[in-house]
């Protein structure tokens, strides 16, 4: 026996399809427009921000094949404050750098070899700030589409994907008094994903990944040795950070600052690394302020 549903219900079944799919669907957004909203508040963060210092607190894993804890983490803090020079010939810098002073290592003062480890933040003073990829002068750098919505922190976010257009090159270098620990810097071959507050245009979280394997070539003093590779072969740099607001008293002020951020790097004939960071104890100046270099 053949039933034929009612021709309403069949109607119904429709429309209930198309919704569903219709919610599936990033909903069309000005692209242009938030990206220029959002790398105005950029640049008013690099502004504010200027006068805030911070306590970083990272933790750096070495981990095993199965992703286990491999031997005890070491933990480095430092204190944090952002550099970012806009002049009248220049209003806008196309990039800011984050400059650090590490204070404690393990819980105790920094010593000396604690600047030779290869694994820890004693080895940068300074690092380029992710935010800038929204800057008006980085932009032209980067591929973005519209991905959709999502919640953050309970805020309504407008997601945001790039890719960075420059293929990838490494420079590679020893540092210096300590040929067993090799630095090195990859530019361009990224892509990831930005969560912009779709009321206020804030950056609330940001990723970072590469695009496929990338080859690390080493130096001619470490391949010299007998059985060691030419070359390393990068196989994951995920990172991801997120952001929060953040109210500070006598004036009064909120904004929206980075509390942590988590990084996994898998090298091939290195090892797989995991960095969980902590930014805490935000405080304001009003007077000029700067981080001191270890002597």
């Amino acid at each position: 026996m053949n039933i034929r549903p009612p021709a309403g219900a069949i109607a119904a079944l429709f429309v209930a399809l198309a919704a569903s799919l219709s919610a599936q669907q990033p909903s069309a957004v000005d692209l242009t427009g938030v990206l220029q909203r959002a790398g105005e508040k950029v640049s008013e963060f690099f502004t504010r921000a200027q006068s805030i210092m911070c306590l970083e607190k990272v933790s750096v894993q070495k981990l095993s094949m199965s992703y286990g804890a491999e031997g005890p983490a070491r933990r480095v803090e430092s204190e944090l404050r952002l550099a970012w020079e806009p002049s009248p010939e220049n209003p806008t810098p196309t990039e800011a750098r984050t400059l650090r002073q590490v204070v404690r290592v393990n819980g105790a003062p920094p010593r000396k070899k604690d600047y030779e480890n290869c694994t820890t933040p004693e080895q940068q003073d300074s690092e380029e700030q992710p935010l800038s990829l929204l800057l008006p002068g980085q932009r032209a750098k980067y591929a973005f589409t519209h991905s959709g919505r999502d919640v953050v922190d309970r805020r309504d976010a407008i997601v945001i994907s790039y890719r960075e257009i420059r293929k990838p090159t490494v420079d590679v270098t020893l540092v210096e008094d300590n040929e067993d620990c090799i630095s090195f810097d990859i530019e361009g071959g990224m892509r990831g994903r930005i969560w912009i507050d779709a009321e206020t245009h804030d950056v609330l979280r940001i990723d970072r990944s590469l695009v496929g394997l990338i080859e690390i070539p080493l130096p001619r003093k470490v391949t010299r040795r007998p059985g060691v590779s030419p070359y390393w072969t990068m196989e994951r740099l995920d990172s991801s950070i997120r952001f929060r607001r953040v109210t500070f008293e006598d004036p009064q002020e909120t904004l929206v600052l980075p509390i942590d951020s988590t990084q996994l790097q898998i090298i091939r004939g290195a090892g797989r690394l995991r960095t969980s960071t902590q930014y805490l104890s935000y405080r304001r100046f009003i007077t000029g302020a700067r981080v001191v270099p270890p002597q």
